[in-house]
This record gives C-alpha cells, sequence and structure tokens, in this order.
C-alpha cells in the first residue's frame, strides 16, 4: 500500500491514521498505519507491505484520522493498493484535508476504488427522517449517532446534527437529516442507533427512522418503537434494528431467478430442455427451453447458456428436475440422443442468493415428460441482505468471571463487542445499577438485546 501525502501548506500529520478496507467478499476491521520515522509528511509517499484477508475486488477504503498530536490535520492525496501476488492495482483518490476545522470538517473519509479507470461503486445521498415517539417523556437533549448497514459495506457512524427543527428529537417530532456525496450502500438491511446519554433529560423513546436513498428513489424503513434509556426499559442506549421492508414476502409474489447451464464436451443437443424448480416454500412451474424457436442456438459443447425465469417465490432452493425433451417426431442422429449438462447456476435476482448444482450427468432424450433427472443444490451462496431479512432481536448473556490474583478486580468502566456470522453488536457497555462489579472471584451477568448474529467468532 503507497499513501501520498498532498503538497500544500501543513499537509503532513502527526495524528494516528486508521484503515479499513471494503470488498466483494466482505471487509478487514480497522487497522492502524504505522507511523514510523517520517511518514506522512507534506508532498511525501510512504509504502506498507499489509497482509490482509482476500476480499477482492475492492470496493471502498475508509480512512479516520484521531486528530491528536502538534499537527492534528493531514490533507491526503490518494491511496495505491497492490496484490503483490496478482500484481492487481486499485487506486483511491481524495485529496482534500482531514481536519475539525478546514474544508469539510471532519476527520473521516470514503474513497471508491478505481480499477482500470473505473468507479467500482455509485454515488448517492440519503435522506434520515427520525421519528419520536408521543409519550411521556419521550423526547431527549442526548446527541444522537447512526450507522447504516447495506449489501455493499455500511456508512460508519453518522451525527444526526442539523435538523429543520432547532430542539431536536422532541417528542412527538419528525426530525429530517441530509448526507450528501456517499458511497452507496445498495439494498438497506440494518440500522444501528445510540445516544451519548447526555443533556439534563438524556433518556428517549424512539418510533422509526426513515433512510431515503436519492439515486435510487427508494425508502428504507426501521422500525424502533422502544427507549434507548440508562433509566427505562432494558436500560440499553445502542439498539440494532432490520429494515421493515426485509420482512419475509408473501409467497405468491413473484420474483426473477437467472439459471446458467453449462454443457459439457460429453454431448450437445438440438432439442428441449426443462426445468423446474423446488424450494423450501414452493415449487415452480416449468420452464421450458425451446432450442428451435432461438436466434442462437443453445446447449453447444463447452458453451454456457443463460436464462431469466419469473416465478412464485420459491424459498431456498433445494433440488431441481432437468428434462431433455425431443420436439417433434423425426430422425434424431445418435449424437444427439444424450445431452451433458455439466453445472447448472441459479441465481435469486433480488437478494443475490447463488444456488450451484454440480450435475455432471448425460440426460436422455426423451419424447414425454416423465423422464427426467433429479439434482440436489451442491454449494449456496447466501447474500448479506438475505442472511439479515429474517432476523430477529435476541438476548444474549454475557458472563463475566474475574480471577482470583490479588487486584484482579477492577473499577473502570468495562465493555464489550461481540461479533457474529452476520456482523457485530457495536461497542456495548457492561452495567448494573446499584451493583458493585468485577470484584476479585465474582461472577456478573449481563443480558444484551441485539439483531441475531449467527454464529459467534469472537469478542
Amino acid at each position: 500500500m503507497t499513501v501520498w501525502t498532498g503538497d500544500v501548506v501543513g499537509g503532513g500529520t502527526d495524528s494516528n491514521i486508521f484503515m479499513t478496507l471494503y470488498g466483494i467478499n466482505g471487509s478487514t476491521e480497522e487497522v492502524q498505519l504505522d507511523k514510523k520515522k517520517a511518514r506522512f509528511e507534506r508532498e511525501q509517499n510512504d509504502t506498507f507491505l499489509m497482509e490482509i484477508l482476500d476480499i477482492a475486488p475492492f470496493t471502498k477504503m475508509r480512512i479516520r484520522i484521531d486528530g491528536l498530536g502538534c499537527r492534528p490535520e493531514w490533507f491526503l492525496d490518494r491511496i495505491l493498493l497492490k496484490n503483490m501476488n496478482t500484481g492487481d492495482l486499485t487506486m483511491f483518490y481524495y485529496g482534500d484535508w482531514l481536519s475539525q476545522r478546514k474544508s469539510k470538517k471532519t476527520l473521516v473519509c470514503e474513497m471508491c476504488a478505481v480499477i482500470d479507470g473505473e468507479e467500482m461503486m455509485e454515488w448517492t445521498s440519503y435522506t434520515v427522517t427520525v421519528k419520536t415517539s408521543d409519550i411521556l417523556g419521550a423526547g431527549t437533549d442526548a446527541n444522537v449517532f447512526i450507522i447504516i448497514f447495506g449489501e455493499n459495506g455500511d456508512s460508519g457512524t453518522l451525527a444526526l446534527k442539523q435538523s429543520a427543527n432547532w430542539n431536536k428529537f422532541e417528542r412527538n417530532n419528525t426530525d429530517t437529516f441530509n448526507f450528501s456525496d456517499m458511497l452507496s450502500l445498495g439494498h438497506l438491511c440494518k440500522l444501528r442507533v445510540w445516544h451519548d446519554n447526555k443533556g439534563i433529560f438524556p433518556g428517549w423513546h424512539l418510533s422509526y427512522i426513515d433512510v431515503k436513498d436519492n439515486s435510487r428513489d427508494e425508502t428504507f424503513r426501521f422500525r424502533c418503537d422502544c427507549w434507548l434509556s440508562k433509566s427505562e426499559g432494558d436500560r440499553q442506549t445502542v439498539r440494532d434494528f432490520a429494515c421493515a421492508d426485509n420482512e419475509i414476502r408473501d409467497e405468491l409474489e413473484e420474483t426473477t431467478y437467472e439459471i446458467v447451464i453449462e454443457t459439457g464436451n460429453g454431448g450437445e443437443t438440438r432439442e428441449n430442455v426443462w426445468l423446474i424448480l423446488e424450494g423450501r416454500k414452493n415449487r415452480s412451474k416449468e420452464f421450458l427451453v425451446e432450442n428451435a424457436s432461438r436466434q442462437r442456438r443453445a446447449f453447444r459443447k463447452g458453451t454456457t447458456d443463460t436464462f431469466e425465469f419469473d416465478s412464485i417465490y420459491l424459498g431456498d432452493i433445494t433440488s431441481l428436475c432437468v428434462g431433455h425433451l425431443a420436439r417433434e417426431d423425426r430422425f434424431i442422429p445418435k449424437r444427439e440422443l444424450v445431452w451433458h449438462v455439466k453445472t447448472i447456476t441459479i441465481t435469486e435476482m433480488e437478494y443475490g442468493n447463488v444456488y450451484f448444482f454440480n450435475c455432471d450427468c448425460l440426460i436422455p432424450l426423451k419424447r414425454k415428460r416423465k423422464y427426467f433427472k433429479v439434482f440436489e443444490v451442491t454449494k449456496t451462496t447466501e447474500s448479506f441482505a438475505s442472511k439479515i431479512q429474517s432476523l430477529v432481536p435476541v438476548k444474549y448473556e454475557v458472563i463475566v468471571t474475574t480471577g482470583y490474583e490479588p487486584g484482579a478486580g477492577t473499577d473502570a468502566n468495562v465493555f464489550v463487542t461481540i461479533f457474529g456470522a452476520n456482523g457485530d453488536t457495536g461497542k456495548r457497555e457492561l452495567k448494573q445499577k446499584m451493583r458493585n462489579l468485577f470484584e476479585r472471584g465474582s461472577t456478573d451477568r449481563f443480558f444484551l438485546e441485539t439483531l441475531e448474529l449467527g454464529e459467534l467468532r469472537k469478542q
């Protein structure tokens, strides 16, 4: 990784610099860039060797500085990533200040990945509408923050500062906030909201939050209807909410499936092929590929053909039936009596779930539909948006045991972040009212409510 600092007066920095990298296959944790010797000086480029998970192709990079040191500001010009195994190059352009005083007055920036001159993500603006509940004491004086999660990663922390209302988050009020020049998150699936518990009346009862992607002209609603308070409800001030639009769809609703069929070298066909998809919720109607009616003949040896098929929503696809059907009563050469289907890949287009079938089978030509082959799904790739859509809030019990060593107890504030296959909880404080916690040899229990994390990975 090579980092260029801009050629402007005061462009160098003494601040600590942190990076998060996003790609098609996930994201890295936030990594601090080592500031040895005289790195990040004006009109200078600095090179680092880093080992990260293979999440390429990259989509965006987030850079954050802590604004500390004698020179707390930094003029970041651009960053280049080079894959040392493949030689692939990805550029990230910024060309502006990270500063609390200058330009955009921010210490965080996001840069779109540019590969072969093409930006890997689209830009958009978001309008966030916040509705405070109409119950006694619902309003808050605290500072409120959100993180928006979507199929393309997350937004980073967004402070809800400037509303049309001078006094924000009052009982039964609606406040609107605008965030321009942001990288599109695609389909939104989760929102994290919290406050800093400051002010005379920090407790807050939140009704809902709407997030509108102005480029897509699409609004996503997050229903809340609960307290974020240290004195009301379960006394949590950080909460995650799933998008209300992600509720499981009606079984009769139609969706589109992309079907990619790879023909092997063991036999091609001029005849028709039919498929029926079997899902956990429904079975599809027959999908018939009429080979003779196509401008380009399908199912040649060693080729791949792509089709789209509208069907009622099937749920998770578990198997499929494939038939090889003669078109008419005509002489068929012996070489066309079998068709070699190698693989079939089915993509549910709305959410991006992909189902792989490793068939590698010769299917004989028949004149009746009662002859067919059945294949079980070999592999499934579930999209992030699909994973989130059916998640429900769950409570996790955190049990902390303090050791018996002399001085093992602490009076410090203790926080935990739990990571799972579906994301993380965010930073949560382990606190209980009127209890002396984390004493030598003691065991303390806490309950945290969040969206289901899936298989837990670390904390």
